[in-house]
Order: structure tokens, then sequence, then C-alpha cells
């Protein structure tokens, strides 16, 4: 407690030396100065109010201000007020001096006054109208409380919201089961705000059985879907799959019946292989029980007429959810879109962000870098604005991927250093897997060998790293990197048995080439042009857009290459340098120069009817590697200004619409 300022959360501070209204204040207090020790109850006053200021003291002690500043001073003459404050010891004694009554009624005013100045003193509020006992009525607190509460998570404030939803919860127990369950639902919304999952479904757990209790089917349903998402690192959750199928018993109306249908067909789409630890590594899809669920729902919500938006993007994230397969990415772009647009007009963070990844994966898997882009900076924008770290951690995630893309090595790494520290403290689900997947990418990356044979030595064949295809794939890649052919063909085919088209399949694909052509592994070779030929247009990526692997066309020219099929290779690195352009995957541009030159092509010479000054033939190369413009104007020496005017002039020599286009037309003229 301080001397004239605030104690929290006990706090009030009252209008500058007004008095009191006379129902509003605690009398009797013997308070004549000159008597022994007058000042005592007075400042016991603001011991109890939190507040030791003058102000306090007046408004709630029935005594002018002079008066009350009179006690302070005797107070501090008396040595039991400092600079520091009031000893606990001294504060203590203060009020012992006070019946238990008098206590009461001051805590009780106190309580009152806050609770009428607004939502933002509640909590303060709460512990005095705790202390105060029987005279403030518990249901008229619970009630500000709940309502100032879902005030506070309507507007994103999910600490105040998980307070005061909080507290509401501890005194409700005498509430209507369906009034506690629709609380605990905001509870459980606000703790998913502040990323504490666990703690969320259990709110949300409970909530669904009070409303199966009251018999309330819209409310259970809510509960139940609240439990079963976000369902990604929690998959194949049987209690999920339970209070689902309880909801359902319940003969919800259509709209709620689709809603448990889409969650259903999420939590059943995945089932959780077993890694030793309590962070999920890796899982075994069943599409063939979940996207029944999932077309069902999205079928029965394309009636916009009777289906509620919200219902709509659960059924179309559903779908999406359950669809990874390179077969639907023309649907999947689709229904990302339309699942990114309804989350925004809905204001739903975390569904938003959810939709950004999906939009973000398929804009990829396209080779459509600007649609890309823009799923992560909504992804980016949302999480932060929004402040849930959960959602933090993955935009974090995201833009270390897109860090990795562009090649820049030493951002990726900063990216994901922030995005385990966020995921660690809260304990975000998926965060050590992420942070796993984004790590091997960067040693493979940086091309440093002693770093990731180091890795590896330590690395037992048992490892929860190892349960996924793709991180055995990867441990066989950085095997085939420091020459321990043996373990990197046993990792490679044993990743190979696990191929699956719902889960990151054509990442899987063109990593096994990278490992497979250096061991000569002709079978596997041929194998992996028959798995990838169909989709030699695509972009290879995993499915949280953490990893791209490039063209699948460029993987394709290489598996040809290996076959000795040189003209089919050669035919393969067009269309493949155009999509790693447009990309700016700045790593699937080196390994097409490094195949280029292994099957002795030579770049057209430098052309001569293109006039560019000697710094723009400098700036277009730099542009040609993939380099942005700070790097550009960094590397040359020149102003960020100069460059994007030498990019201008560029642009307009060359008769190209933009910097994919201009790189392009630099590879054609032999620059790299």
């Amino acid at each position: 407690m301080t001397e004239g300022g605030r104690s929290e959360p006990l706090a009030a501070r009252g209008d500058s030396g007004s008095a009191v209204e006379p129902d509003m204040a605690v009398s009797g207090l013997e308070t004549e100065p000159g008597a022994a020790e007058w000042w005592r109850p007075i400042v016991a006053v603001g011991v109890v109010v939190g507040d030791l200021s003058a102000q306090a003291i007046a408004r709630y002690g029935n005594v002018g201000s002079d008066q009350a500043m009179l006690a302070l001073d005797a107070a501090r003459a008396a040595g039991v007020i400092d600079h520091d404050g009031i000893d606990p010891a001294a504060a203590f004694s203060l009020v012992a001096d006070l019946s238990p009554d008098r206590v009461a009624d001051i805590h009780a005013i106190v309580a009152r006054r806050l609770m009428a100045e607004g939502p933002s003193r509640l909590l303060d509020a709460i512990d005095h109208a705790r202390a105060a006992g029987n005279l403030v009525p518990m249901d008229e607190l619970v009630g500000l409380t709940a309502h100032a509460g879902s005030t506070s998570l309507s507007i994103g404030d999910y600490n105040a919201a998980h307070q005061l939803l909080e507290v509401a919860d501890e005194f409700s127990f005498a509430d209507h089961p369906t009034a506690r369950a629709r609380r605990l639902c905001q509870l459980a919304d606000a703790l998913d705000g502040l990323g504490r999952v666990t703690e969320a479904r259990t709110a949300a757990a409970r909530a669904f059985d009070l409303a199966e209790l009251a018999g309330d089917p819209a409310l259970a349903t809510e509960a139940a879907v609240r439990y079963a998402l976000p369902a990604d690192w929690y998959a194949g959750d049987s209690r999920a799959a339970s209070l689902l199928q309880r909801a359902a018993a319940l003969d919800p109306e259509p709209n709620h019946a689709i809603a448990i249908t889409a969650a259903r067909a999420i939590v059943e789409m995945r089932i959780p292989v077993s890694t030793g630890t309590e962070q999920q590594l890796a899982w075994v899809t069943r599409a063939s029980v979940a996207q029944p669920l999932s077309d069902q729902a999205l079928n029965d919500s394309s009636d916009s007429s009777s289906c509620r938006p919200v219902v709509r993007a659960l059924a179309v994230l559903a779908w999406r959810t359950t669809h990874r397969s390179p077969h639907h990415l023309d649907r999947r772009r689709e229904l990302s879109s339309e699942a990114l647009d309804l989350t925004q007009r809905l204001r739903l963070p975390s569904r938003q962000v959810e939709a950004a990844v999906m939009l973000a994966v398929d804009a990829m898997e396209s080779g459509d870098r600007s649609r890309y882009d823009e799923a992560l900076s909504v992804a980016r924008w949302v999480a932060e604005r929004d402040g849930n770290p959960r959602l933090v951690w993955h935009a974090l995630t995201l833009a270390a991927g897109a860090a990795l893309l562009d090649g820049d090595i030493d951002a990726a790494a900063h990216l994901r250093v922030r995005a385990r520290a966020v995921g660690e403290s809260v304990q975000v689900p998926g965060w050590m897997g992420a942070d796993l997947l984004l790590f091997g990418e960067e040693l493979m990356a940086r091309s440093d060998l002693d770093p990731i044979a180091t890795a590896l030595a330590g690395l037992p064949d048992d490892n929860p790293t190892l349960v996924a295809p793709i991180g055995r794939m990867m441990v066989a890649h950085g095997h085939v990197l420091v020459g321990n052919t043996a373990a990197a063909e046993r990792n490679l085919r044993r990743s190979l048995r696990g191929l699956d088209e719902e889960s990151s399949y054509l990442l899987v694909a063109t990593r096994a080439a990278q490992v497979a052509i250096p061991l000569h592994l002709d079978d596997v070779i041929n194998d992996l042009i028959r798995v990838l030929t169909p989709w030699a247009d695509h972009v290879a990526v995993d499915s949280n857009a953490w990893w791209c692997d490039g063209p699948v066309s460029l993987a394709l020219a290489e598996l040809h290459h290996a076959s000795g099929a040189t003209s089919r290779a050669q035919h393969l690195l067009g269309p493949a340098r155009i999509v790693a352009t447009t990309m700016g995957d700045v790593r699937a541009l080196h390994r097409i120069r490094a195949l280029e030159a292994m099957m002795g092509n030579s770049p057209p010479a430098q052309a001569t009817d293109v006039e560019l000054t000697d710094r723009e033939w400098q700036v277009l190369k730099l542009v040609a590697q993939g380099r942005t413009n700070p790097e550009i104007a960094a590397h040359l020496a020149y102003s960020p200004s100069t460059i994007r005017n030498d990019l201008t002039a560029i642009y307009k020599k060359l008769n190209v619409r933009g910097r994919p286009e201009a790189a392009s037309r630099a590879h054609e003229l032999g620059i790299d």
C-alpha cells in the first residue's frame, strides 16, 4: 500500500476534496483532533479501502478532506506512514481497531461505488464485495461481472474477460445450468484467446455437461464444437468425438447438425501416433472416415438462405481440413478463399488465421506468390491485432517459412526462435514439431555439414522426430549430405512406406528425390517419377506452409536426368524456372542452375540489344538471384530509392511488368 495512491486490486479514487454522501458514509468514528491517537480510525479507513489518499479517506470515512489530511500528517509524525507507504503490521493493527461490522460496511460501500463506475472497476469491486460478506448480494455482482466479461470478450480483452468470467463462474453455482453453460463457453473463448488451449477445452467440457443437463441442443452443440476445435494438434481426441455424438443425440436443428458433422469430420480425420511426448508429432490419416462427413456438411451448408454464415464457415474449413491431396487443389483454393472471406466478415480471429494458413498452402502449391503473400499478411495482421499467443506463434512460423522460401536463412532462424519462445511459453500444441522441422531446414539450407552430422549422431532410431514421414525424410536427406548412405537409404525407404496423399504428399516425394538421386536408387527414382508426374505443374509444400521444396517439375527434371532422360529433363526445366521465378524461390533457382550445369547447358550470351547501364545490369543480376531491394541497396552501397528508380528503368527497358518477369527475362539473357 502506497501513500496517496492505489494498492491493487483494492482501489477507489475519490473526487478531489469532496464530502461523501450520507448514505455512503461509515459513521461513528471518534475523530476529534487532540484525543489520544485520534487519527487511527480515520487512517484505518484508507487501509481498508486500499487507498491512503485524503480524498479516499474523506469519501469513505465521513470526514472532511482537511481532517483526513491532518490524520495522515499525524500518522506520518507517529512513524506509521513513511515515503514507502504503511508497514503491513501497522496496517493490520489499525484495521483491528475497527469492529468487523465497520470493516464490512466500508468494503460494501467501496464495492457498490466501484460497481457503479463501470466494467473497468469490477475486478476491484469483486475483492471488496468478497470482504463485505453478505452485505453485497452475489447475484447482483455475478450479473454485472458476467456482463462485463462478455463485453471484454467482444472487444478482444481476453485477460479482463478471463478474470471477470472466472469470478462470475465461481459465484454462479445457484444459477440455471443454461446460464452457467453459456458463461463457461465464453470463459473457454477467453482462455483460448490467452493461448491456454487445455484450460479452454476443460471449460468447454463443463459447459457441455450443463447444457446437456438443461436439454439445450443449441448450447450443447456450441460447447461440443468449442471443445473439438482447434483439432489439428488434438486430432483423434476420443472425448471430442463423444461430446459431438452426445450433442447429435439431442436432436439439434439443421444449422447445429451441420456444425456437429463438420466438427466430427475434423476430429475424425487424424489419429495421433504415440511419440512418448506430450507434444504430438505424427498422425495416421483417415480420409475414408472423415471426407464423407465433411462432404455432407459442405453440401448441407450450401443453401445460403437457411445456413448461418458461421456454420458455413465451419463446414468449408472442415472440407478443406479433410481434403489435402493435390487432386483437390482447384477446389481447395476456391474454398480456402471463401473461408477467409467469411471468417473476416464474422471477425473470428482463430478461424481467420486457420483459413489464411490454408489459403497460403494452396496459393504456394499453385505457384501463386501474390496470393500466398496476401494470406500471410492476413495471418500476421490478425494475430498481432488479436494478441492470442497461439495465433502469434502460427503467424511467426508462417513468416519463417516465407523467409526460407526467399533464401533468407538468418531471418528464418530469427523468426523460428521467436515462434519457439511464444509457443513454449503457453505450451501451444505443435510448437515442438514446427521448431524441429524449421530448424532442420535451416541446417540443410546453410549447407554446413558439421552441425548436421552432430545432430544426426545423437539421434536414436526411435526418436519422435522420425515418426512422421516428413521428419524421417528430412533425416534421410541429412544423412545423404554427410555421407551416411546406409542410414540415408534406410530412412528414405521407411519414409516412403508412409507416403500419404493427405499428408504433405508432394513435399515428402520431392524431398525423397533429393535423397534417391545421389544414392542411385533406380527403383525409387522410377517410382517417384510415376508419383510426381501427374502434379508437374504444382509446387511441393507442407500442410502448414512452413516448408517449400520448389516446383514439382524441378524434382521431375532432376529425376529424369538421373535416369538418363536428358531431353525430358530439359523440357521440364523451362516450366520449373518460370514457377520458381514467380514464387521468388531462391533455392529452387540455384538447383535449376546446378542442373543446367550438370547437363552442360551453356546460358545464352548477354543480349547486346538491351541497353542497360552497368549498375542496372548489376541490379538485374541481383533480382535474378532473388535479392530484395534493401539487400540490393546494401550490396551495391546505394540508397533504396536509387534501387527503386533503377528497377523502374529496367522494367521499362525490358518491357516487363514487374519483378518476377524481370527475373525470368534475366535468366533468358544468361544472367545468374
